[in-house]
């Protein structure tokens, strides 16, 4: 266990990355709590808090990407890329609240839209296996009419998509914070990278 803030022990990560994980972690779950707590908060708020977090998450990622040398090049490429769109976004979504949202929500309905095509197009072509059962074939129909049917109310009516994509965002953050500080209270990241 690193002695110092400042220590680089080859067995975890340094110090000030352990600390930073732990902070961008909590802020990660008290975001995603405040979702919770308040479910009547502005989504404006909601989305700039988002982006500060974003903004944690990514000088995480691009921390990681330098130190996490036991990972290979091309993960610590990824981790870096993928640290910098965080912080640039976070940065767009605090500067511009409302747009992050509408932008969220349509995007959110736009992928539920291609799930429920694809569900319907797979029950309707016999695909899958020829044993399966035909309430399996029945179930994927469902289940494509009611994503088509929630993403057209989300693209109808914006603000229930909004409230629905922050609602499963809160609970990725949530998740995302918790792993953060696993990872940050260890010195090693919980999956190993």
């Amino acid at each position: 266990m690193p002695d110092s803030i400042a220590d680089t022990s080859s067995k975890g990560s340094p110090g000030w990355l352990r600390v930073l994980e732990i902070l961008a972690g909590l802020v990660l779950i008290f975001t995603s709590l405040y979702v919770w707590v308040y479910p009547g908060i502005a989504a404006l708020t909601y989305v700039f808090i988002f982006g500060i977090a974003l903004v944690f998450l990514g000088i995480a990622r691009i921390g990681g990407a330098f130190f996490f040398t036991a990972a290979s090049g091309g993960m610590r490429i990824l981790a870096g890329i993928i640290g910098v769109l965080c912080v640039v976004i976070g940065f767009y979504a605090a500067a511009f609240p409302l747009v992050g949202a509408l932008t969220m929500a349509y995007f959110f309905a736009f992928a539920l839209m291609m799930a429920g095509i694809d569900r319907l197009a797979l029950a309707g072509s016999a695909g899958g296996a020829a044993d399966a059962p035909s309430w399996l074939k029945y179930l994927s129909i469902f289940a494509g009419l009611v994503a088509l049917i929630v993403s057209f109310a989300i693209i109808l009516y914006p603000g229930f998509g909004v409230a629905l994509v922050f609602v499963l965002i809160s609970l990725e953050i949530f998740l995302l914070g918790i792993e953060l500080v696993a990872s940050g209270a260890t010195g090693r990241n919980v999956i190993g990278f």
